[in-house]
């Protein structure tokens, strides 16, 4: 079979690169971020989508095949397409959101995880592209079926995303019940929560003056591409400034760790304390909105 000693090491470094890129999927992209239902990340879902479907072949191939001869240059073809996929999404990652800390040092790992990973495989390729083209069955043990079970999961992935994408292109757009109404200046707090996230993103769709007060104004100016002002304290807001309407959505998300005494203390606090702050704001300022 002419397989090389490290071939084993590429086996390990790939199954380490899908239970990486599982959790990755599962914590970062559906619990924290919920990208399948995020119009804004669309382009994102679709290159997704088409990285995990051929990392689902890739995984099931190498878990159960030697590639001869022309098919050892196959395989690295479809290794680079999913290294351009890869660089393509984090440049379109880096324009449309920030990534969490705890993302960006992941994406790091599986970067680095796997280069040598496919390092590792392409030297086999190498030697096997010096024999005759075949598909050769090969037996990997227990890390055969692993690899298998990891390329039903990213396939499924994949699937999931390209579904979502085709969703969003074929979704009517929404009424917008904001686009009547005369120029509004608006400040939302919990503007980047499930509900305030799609509240005013409709606001600025209808052309009015949005000011999100929140925890991240980085990461809240990213989700709506720089439309919306966003500062992170009362403190930067002039008690001369004027708004029509406030709306007040601020809170510590109700989706997180177990519920406890602790936690509800934590709920009730986040809401109590900016509620209080945004009122003692509104009773200094020279102009009161409307609603």
């Amino acid at each position: 079979m002419h397989e090389a000693p490290y071939l084993q090491w590429a086996l390990n470094l790939l199954i380490a690169q899908g239970l990486m890129g599982a959790f990755d999927t599962l914590y970062h992209h559906e619990l924290t971020v919920d990208l399948p239902h995020r119009r804004s990340a669309r382009l994102e879902l679709s290159i997704h989508a088409t990285r995990a479907v051929l990392y689902g072949l890739l995984f099931a191939g190498i878990a159960h095949l030697a590639f001869h001869g022309a098919w050892a240059f196959v395989v690295a073809g479809v290794v680079a397409v999913e290294v351009l996929l890869t660089l393509w999404d984090f440049v379109v990652e880096d324009r449309s959101r920030k990534l969490p800390a705890s993302e960006r040092v992941l994406h790091t790992v599986l970067a680095i995880n796997g280069g040598a990973l496919f390092g590792l495989y392409g030297m086999q390729l190498l030697q096997w592209s010096a024999l005759p083209s075949a598909l050769v069955g090969i037996d990997f043990g227990w890390r055969g079926w692993v690899l298998t079970l990891l390329a039903a999961g990213v396939a499924a992935s994949g699937v999931r995303d390209g579904l979502a994408t085709w969703r969003m292109a074929h979704q009517p757009t929404p009424s917008n019940p904001f686009s009547n109404l005369a120029h509004q200046r608006v400040l939302v707090t919990g503007g980047t929560g499930f509900i305030g996230e799609a509240l005013v993103a409709q606001l600025l769709d209808a052309g009015h003056n949005v000011t999100i007060w929140a925890r991240d104004p980085l990461r809240a100016a990213y989700l709506f591409d720089g439309r919306a002002r966003c500062i992170r304290s009362l403190g930067a807001l002039d008690p001369t400034e004027a708004f029509d309407a406030v709306i007040n959505l601020a809170g510590a998300p109700v989706a997180g760790p177990r519920w406890s005494a602790h936690r509800q203390q934590q709920l009730l606090a986040s809401r109590i304390g900016t509620t209080q702050a945004l009122a003692d704001w509104l009773a200094q300022a020279q102009h009161q909105p409307t609603v």
